[in-house]
């Protein structure tokens, strides 16, 4: 197990090495108890090590089940106490829906209500819109018990009868209503049983990997290698009878077992796991406020701490790590747009409208003699006035943090306020009133069936353009503006698309296209009553194309003109212009002054093709004629504010920006530019298959439109030759430039394989579906990338790329509102405590899988969060970077000694408290060092699951001029202090001193170290053990700033790591003067002080800190460069743009 810092051989070689020093004990009682005690330290490390390990496979295990533990005392509690209006808070049904927040009308308590879907229960009965898709499995009830419906299914009521056309006559029919279905399946249960099943299946985080790769190099190199290095020379020692050598036990158990101490996991896994606790709740508390006083900033820490210690944190803290997946974030993914990207409603952004200003009037008397000509050419032929086309554009400020206000760019708008009013009272009747949304509604949902029903692909949904509802208001009408129109009817109608087959005869084949789904061509009409002056006035709205086929005249801000060929088509091309990147409607009016069939109130009808005589009579159609046309206006969603800074802060970061886009490839690329993302030629891939069109049914031609096309002959095939042609811009996209990338996700993975890795640059991905967005990911992963995915707390859809994801952020979107007001802010009930708790309950449900969940003004917060996750991540890093070569550099200074022929220059109590104490506290205080802003500039690397021979060899050399000439300096101290105390106990005599009696056979002579002068090698072992601290200490100056030189940085700054240098040597001095005192025995023959160690050992161990400074300021520096070189490169192949190299 990766995630695991204990592993099985490290583990039984720990339990060998704790047996092998019991056992040095029990051979040779007599001798010291250092090799007793250091045994039953090692066994009782062990322990704790597999206990902690326990404790975190219990937190990982115990994780999720407690989170969903916790929701069902929530909804416990609300069961045993319910409010008295629960339902009060719930969106109101004719609310404007968004993909970004899954509802569905539900009854509950014999109401009718917008109910989350993460909410609804086995046995619900709920309110099925036509056109919508099924929440879950569902079973219709009564008559209808047959129809089954899964997740996902579309609402289509086959009996409904389609407008049949009787000789080309239209006939009006009723709405299809919602149906009433039964739920089969609980959706959250599902949710629940994925994250209880998936939740340990994350991938593991960079850091894991790199410390499990560096543990299985251990493992596998020098670990055994020191171990059976250190048996041959001391088995050869031993043999040989070389001077200073000891009895058996102590030469062939207890050194070579002293020998791979510091590269066993003693204190490791407990340190792992309470460093990284604590670099989760740093970044965890970055969240919420901070307190300014340090100590109530402890405390709080303190708090924190043992919460997440205990499991009951609220943030998935051991399976989905902030500070590991933060830390090391490549892709930022975002799989929602309406309220969390962009604001909830589409806002208004061009207005087309004819209009006479002044400066038309100004050229009349110009134009007059060129009229009075072209009217003598044309005899009697009237003229119109001059009207010009005009096109306003709008943009929008942010006015409160969850809403917006348009205003008009051209200051002087108010000069076409007579063209412009009309159409703004018409937006405010239409879209203003909430008896008249109702309507509209039903309408839309009507017109969305018969689209998916009737047309092939299947056209756009049809939906409410809401977002105007601030038009009238900029306009200049009041919120009351509408009170004096009384609503009499309202009415629909459709025409369907004809768009010929690519088989048909005398038709090109076109070359490879990408579909786009067509806009529906409809019209919604509403007769409004004055009740003032009692005129009926028929106010429209819709596609272009039905709208001005209703239209014979246009309003100029004066007086009624009639319409040209010309001016539709200009208005038309405008409409299909716009209705590629984003919405568009068409508005009229007309006073009607016939009288009308109040059956045609509530009803649709299906438009001929053509108007003809036969039809010019239909009393259904009469009051959609001869309208007068307003103007359009275009509407696109806008990105929000505060996601554009998110996104430039994630590209200074180098941290990948991906948008994954469920529309087609126009309407993304448009809204990904005004996010700021490259929109270029190759900047883009659609994970729709080409096996798996739009419609489950192959795009072909109704079988009506076949037989026209047969029964036309060679007259129709013009005609439809020229009306494909017109329209080829509306429905097939040509992209002759399109880059070589794959198209559907199926094709991905042979791409990566076989050509580039552009799949895994691009910053779009289009036509997606929640199934191609987890399939995405997941091959993001393969290739090393750390995807965090950012998506609505309310859309329950999303519960599967949060679970692929690494880690997963749930942020609340903005609820879009319906224009029910004119007024500056959308007026909304206030939402009661209790409303909360439901709206809580319900983002808990669709948020289960996420690490943490942020209100929508929270999403600031993610740039903090990955900057304290990079600041500890990296602080990790150093920090047992560190620990790792103080460990090595022990290994090694206990290797030379043996090569050397010298005693142990270290005791087992000496290894033990140097590589389980003093060195994890001073690595450990390195990790307080202040935050700093450049670590956001610095590029993470991908989550390889190995490490690269070239930056071994790196820390190797590093390390080996580092601490190779300080482990010399170890073993020249450490002879000289032997030397002195030998020549004391020799009287002088330096030929049976080392390293003079290695040359004779002097171990008779030479000095009993494990015997009658032990205590003098324990004092010298002392003594190594302090300068080896003390060396430790001060190459630790140079591990306080990596990225900046100590005379840039003081290391001072770093409070925590000044608290345990000054701390450290009093603790080892304090310790080996009581090892001293309790260890020595006072029957010794000799004794050994301090003031008996040479001066020269002191003089060489103190002044070697001057050079060892400078060597590791050196060597810093060498790798500041190293590493500035690796991040520009890395820098440069982030900010490489795609288009840059674009062939054409």
């Amino acid at each position: 197990m990766r995630w695991s810092s204990l592993h099985w051989p490290e583990a039984l070689l720990t339990a060998l090495c704790a047996a092998s020093l019991l056992t040095c004990h029990t051979i040779n009682p007599d001798s010291d108890s250092t090799a007793l005690i250091g045994g039953c330290a090692v066994l009782l490390l062990l322990l704790t090590g597999m206990v902690s390990m326990a404790a975190l496979q219990q937190l990982r295990s115990c994780e999720m089940p407690r989170r969903v533990e916790r929701l069902l005392n929530s909804l416990q509690k609300i069961l045993h106490h319910p409010p008295s209006d629960w339902l009060g808070g719930t969106e109101d049904l004719f609310a404007p829906s968004s993909p970004a927040m899954s509802l569905q009308w539900t009854y509950r308590d014999g109401r009718l209500v917008n109910m989350p879907v993460s909410l609804l229960v086995e046995g619900d009965i709920i309110s099925l819109r036509p056109g919508n898709e099924a929440p879950t499995e569902l079973r219709g009830i009564q008559e209808e018990e047959h129809v089954i419906l899964s997740r996902c299914d579309v609402f289509s009521h086959m009996s409904s009868p389609p407008s049949p056309l009787d000789n080309g006559r239209p006939r009006p029919h009723r709405l299809v209503q919602p149906q009433l279905f039964r739920v089969t399946k609980t959706p959250a249960v599902e949710v629940v049983q994925r994250c209880l099943e998936l939740s340990q299946h994350r991938p593991i985080s960079v850091i894991d990997n790199e410390r499990f790769t560096v543990q299985s190099l251990l493992e596998r190199g020098p670990v055994p290698l020191t171990l059976l290095l250190m048996l041959l020379l001391n088995l050869l020692r031993y043999i040989l009878g070389a001077p200073g050598v000891g009895p058996w036990p102590v030469t062939l158990l207890q050194i070579p077992v002293n020998g791979i101490l510091p590269l066993l996991p003693l204190t490791f896994p407990s340190l792992w796991l309470l460093v990284g606790i604590y670099g989760e709740v740093r970044v965890f508390l970055q969240m919420g406020p901070q307190p300014m006083d340090w100590w109530e900033m402890w405390k709080l820490t303190c708090r924190t701490f043992l919460t997440v210690l205990g499991g009951q944190s609220v943030s998935l803290c051991h399976t989905a790590s902030l500070l590991h997946s933060l830390g090391s974030i490549t892709v930022l993914c975002c799989v929602d747009k309406q309220g969390i990207l962009s604001w909830p409603s589409p806002n208004p952004e061009k207005i087309l409208f004819f209009s006479k200003t002044q400066i038309n009037k100004s050229h009349e008397a110009e134009r007059g003699k060129q009229k009075e000509k072209d009217s003598e050419e044309n005899g009697s032929k009237e003229t119109r006035p001059p009207c010009s086309l005009e096109m306003l554009s709008l943009s929008v400020r942010q006015a409160h943090f969850n809403n917006t206000q348009v205003q008009f760019d051209d200051m002087q708008w108010e000069r076409h306020a007579p063209s412009l009013r009309p159409l703004g009272l018409a937006v405010q009747l239409l879209l203003c009133d909430p008896v008249v949304a109702a309507r509209v509604l039903r309408l839309s949902d009507h017109l969305t069936h018969a689209a998916l029903l009737r047309t092939r692909p299947p056209c756009q949904p049809v939906r409410p353009p809401w977002g105007l509802y601030q038009l009238p208001r900029i306009l200049g009408f009041s919120p009351t503006a509408q009170d004096s129109f009384q609503q009499r009817l309202s009415m629909a109608a459709y025409t369907l698309p004809t768009i010929p087959c690519s088989g048909e005869p005398g038709m090109l084949a076109p070359p490879p296209v990408s579909m786009r789904r067509l806009p529906f061509s409809h019209l919604i009409a509403l007769l409004a009553h004055h009740s003032h002056t009692g005129d009926l006035h028929l106010f429209s709205y819709g596609s272009a194309d039905v709208v001005l086929g209703t239209c014979t005249e246009f309003w100029d801000g004066e007086d009624l003109q009639l319409l040209t060929d010309s001016d539709r088509k200009k208005v038309v091309d405008f409409y299909q212009r716009s209705c590629m990147a984003g919405q568009c409607v068409a508005v009229s009016f007309k006073p009607l002054l016939q009288p009308y069939e109040p059956e045609i109130d509530g009803m649709c009808v299906e438009l001929p093709l053509s108007h003809s005589d036969e039809t010019s009579g239909d009393i259904s159609l009469s009051p959609l004629r001869q309208q007068v046309f307003l103007g359009l206006v275009s509407s696109q969603y806008q990105a929000r504010p505060d996601m554009i800074r998110l996104i430039s802060g994630l590209d200074s970061a180098c941290i990948r920006f991906v948008y994954f886009s469920n529309e087609e490839e126009v309407r993304s690329k448009v809204f990904a530019e005004k996010m700021g993302l490259e929109t270029g030629w190759n900047c883009h891939i659609s994970l729709q298959s080409e096996c798996f069109p739009l419609d489950p049914e192959n795009i072909e031609m109704p079988e009506r439109a076949e037989e026209d096309s047969c029964l036309l002959g060679d007259r129709g095939s013009d005609e439809v030759e020229s009306r494909a042609m017109e329209h080829d811009g509306a429905c097939l996209i040509e992209d002759l430039n399109r880059a070589k990338l794959p198209k559907g996700i199926e094709n991905v993975r042979p791409h990566l394989e076989n050509i580039d890795n552009v799949p895994l640059l691009v910053p779009l991905f289009t036509d997606c579906t929640s199934q191609t967005e987890c399939e995405m990911v997941c091959i993001m992963q393969e290739y090393g990338e750390v995807v965090c995915c950012l998506g609505s707390s309310h859309n329950i859809n999303n519960n599967g790329i949060f679970l692929q994801s690494d880690i997963s952020i749930a942020l609340e979107p903005l609820a879009p509102t319906c224009g029910q007001s004119c007024s500056d802010v959308p007026q909304r009930l206030p939402e009661s405590r209790d409303s909360v708790s439901l709206t809580q309950i319900s983002s808990a449900i669709c948020g289960l899988a996420c690490t943490v969940q942020l209100h929508h003004q929270d999403n600031s917060k993610v740039i903090k969060l990955i900057k304290q996750a990079r600041h500890i991540t990296a602080g990790i890093r150093k920090c047992f970077l560190f620990l790792l070569q103080c460990q090595l550099s022990l290994v090694l200074i206990q290797i030379l000694a043996c090569v050397c022929q010298l005693p142990p220059p270290l005791a087992t109590s000496d290894v033990l408290f140097l590589s389980c104490f003093y060195f994890p506290m001073l690595s450990v205080s390195l990790l307080g060092k202040p935050s700093d802003s450049s670590i956001m500039k610095v590029p993470t690397g991908k989550n390889l699951r190995f490490l690269p021979k070239k930056t071994l060899r790196f820390f190797m050399l590093c390390f080996l001029v580092k601490f190779g000439l300080t482990v010399c300096i170890y073993l020249t101290c450490f002879g000289l202090v032997l030397h002195g105390f030998c020549l004391e106990i020799n009287h002088e005599d330096e030929k049976l001193c080392y390293p003079t009696a290695l040359l004779m056979n002097s171990t008779v002579w030479s000095p009993d170290w494990y015997g009658k002068h032990s205590d003098g090698l324990s004092l010298a072992q002392k003594v190594i053990g302090f300068l080896v601290l003390l060396y430790a200490m001060c190459t630790s100056v140079s591990h306080v700033h990596r990225s900046a030189p100590m005379w840039k940085q003081s290391p001072l700054s770093n409070h925590s790591w000044c608290a345990v240098v000054c701390t450290v040597p009093i603790l080892n001095v304090s310790m080996a003067i009581g090892s001293q005192l309790l260890l020595n025995s006072p029957t010794s023959p000799h004794h050994f002080y301090i003031s008996d160690i040479p001066v020269a050992t002191w003089l060489l161990g103190i002044f070697w800190l001057i050079p060892l400074v400078f060597i590791n300021e050196g060597i810093k520096l060498h790798e500041i460069r190293m590493r500035v070189r690796y991040q520009k490169r890395q820098k440069l192949q982030f900010d490489t743009k795609l288009g840059m190299n674009s062939p054409f």
